[in-house]
C-alpha cells in the first residue's frame, strides 16, 4: 500500500511538472521586423549616449564626396571620389594614400567599397570582377579573381577570421551563392548557395553585411531571413523581415512613385548591444529605428520635411548637427561609439542658427566647446568625425 501511494505521488509530481514547463513562455520566435506596426516613439541621441567629441580630418589632401568610412583600432580609413582610399591615425592625421586611381598595373577605377585586416594590415578593395590587395603603407600587393563564384561583380567585402566574404545581393536577379568565403589568395573556402530561382528585375537593389561581436551579418532584400554567421563559417537566422505586400517582390517592380513609397527599403542595417538599427524608407517616412533586442520596442529618429520625413537622431548632447543619413557605427576597446563625417560649412551654419542658441543641451559646457570649433574651422577645411559613445 506505501508503495503504491509513493508511485501515485512521483506520477502526480511528473504531471504538474510536465504541465509548468508546457504553460512556461517560450522565446525561440527570432525579432520579427515590420515598418507597418512601427509607432512613432520619438527618441534622441541622449536617450543611447553619453558623450560626444569632434575630430578634424588632415587637410593635406581636399575631401570632396565621400563614400565609404571605416574606423578600426589604430586608424581611419575614407574612399574619396576622384582620390582613392585615404588612411588616418585615430587622430584625423593623414598617414598615406592606398594604392591610386587609374588603369595601369595596381591601380584601380572602382574604390567605394573596401575592407582591412585589422591583423596584418592589408586592404582589399573590391573591383568588378577583381579584388586589389595593398599593404598597410598603401604598395600594391596581388590581384584577387572572384568572377567564377559571384554573379553580380563588383559589392561589397570584408575581412572575417583573415578570410574573405564577399556577398551577392541578387542585383541581377540571379545568383549561384548568396555569399562565398576566400582565403586571401582567392581560393575557395566556403560558399552559401542561392535558394531563390533565378529571375529577370528591371531594379538593382541591395543589400547589406555588419559585423557585431564575433558574428558576421547578411541580407538581401528579397529573403525574409537576415542571417547570421558564426567563426565556423555556418549560418542562421538571426532576424527576420515580416512578409507582406509591402516587401520588394520577386521579378519586375512597379516604379510609379505611388506604387514604390509602398515598397519598405531598408538601406542600412547594424546593431549595437542593446538595438537593432535600420535606416528605412516607407510610405512618407525615412527615419532611423532603433529595435529594442530583448522586449521588441521600436523607437523612431526623424524629422520632418514638408510632406516626407528624414532620418535624423536628435543631438540633445551639445545640440550640433544630428546623426543622418551617413550614421555609422564602430566599437573600440569595448566602448560602442556612432559616428558620423560632418562637413565644416555644415556645422558653422548650424551653430549660427537660432535653433542652436536658444536650445539647452544635456552638456550646455560642450555647447561651448561647439560654438568654439566651429569659430577655428574655415568652411573649406576637411570634414570631421562626430563621435558619440554609446551608454553601457
Amino acid at each position: 500500500m506505501l508503495q503504491l501511494l509513493l508511485q501515485m505521488k512521483i506520477q502526480i509530481f511528473v504531471l504538474l511538472l510536465f504541465l509548468s514547463l508546457s504553460c512556461k513562455p517560450q522565446n525561440n520566435s527570432l525579432l520579427e521586423i515590420d515598418p507597418r506596426s512601427f509607432p512613432d516613439n520619438k527618441i534622441t541621441l541622449g536617450a543611447i549616449a553619453d558623450d560626444i567629441y569632434y575630430v578634424l580630418l588632415d587637410g593635406s589632401i581636399p575631401i570632396g564626396i565621400n563614400y565609404k568610412l571605416k574606423i578600426t583600432a589604430s586608424n581611419i580609413y575614407l574612399s574619396v571620389k576622384d582620390i582613392g582610399i585615404l588612411k588616418f591615425d585615430r587622430s584625423g592625421r593623414l598617414i598615406c594614400r592606398i594604392g591610386s586611381i587609374g588603369r595601369g598595373p595596381g591601380q584601380y577605377t572602382d574604390f567605394m567599397d573596401y575592407a582591412v585586416d585589422e591583423l596584418t594590415g592589408n586592404i582589399y578593395v573590391m573591383g568588378p570582377g577583381i579584388i586589389k590587395v595593398y599593404s598597410q603603407r598603401g604598395t600594391f600587393v596581388r590581384n584577387i579573381d572572384y568572377k567564377a563564384h559571384i554573379a553580380f561583380v563588383g559589392g561589397d567585402i570584408e575581412v572575417y577570421n583573415s578570410l574573405l566574404f564577399i556577398p551577392d545581393f541578387l542585383w541581377t536577379g540571379e545568383a549561384k551563392n548568396s555569399w562565398v568565403f576566400l582565403d586571401t589568395l582567392g581560393k575557395l573556402v566556403a560558399a552559401k548557395k542561392n535558394s531563390i530561382q533565378p529571375f529577370k528585375t528591371n531594379t538593382g537593389i541591395d543589400g547589406s553585411i555588419y559585423r557585431f561581436g564575433s558574428n558576421l551579418y547578411y541580407y538581401n532584400l528579397y529573403n525574409d531571413t537576415i542571417f547570421s554567421i558564426s567563426p565556423d563559417l555556418s549560418s542562421k537566422g538571426a532576424y527576420l523581415f515580416a512578409k507582406g505586400d509591402h516587401r520588394w517582390t520577386i521579378g519586375e517592380v512597379n516604379t510609379h512613385r505611388e506604387a514604390f513609397i509602398r515598397i519598405f527599403k531598408p538601406m542600412k542595417m547594424f546593431e549595437s548591444k542593446y538595438f537593432v538599427i535600420i535606416l528605412y524608407a516607407y510610405l512618407d517616412r525615412s527615419a532611423i529605428s532603433l529595435i529594442e533586442k530583448q522586449s521588441g520596442k521600436v523607437f523612431i529618429a526623424r524629422i520632418q520635411k514638408g510632406e516626407l520625413s528624414e532620418p535624423s537622431l536628435q543631438n540633445d548632447l551639445d545640440g550640433a548637427l544630428p546623426f543622418g543619413m551617413d550614421i555609422n557605427y564602430f566599437i573600440d576597446n569595448n566602448e560602442e561609439y556612432l559616428v558620423q563625417l560632418i562637413s565644416p560649412i555644415d556645422l558653422k551654419t548650424h551653430v549660427a542658427d537660432d535653433e542652436f542658441k536658444n536650445g539647452n543641451p544635456k552638456y550646455p559646457e560642450r555647447k561651448k566647446e561647439v560654438e568654439s570649433l566651429a569659430l577655428r574651422i574655415k568652411e573649406t577645411d576637411n570634414p570631421l568625425l562626430m563621435i558619440a559613445r554609446l551608454k553601457k
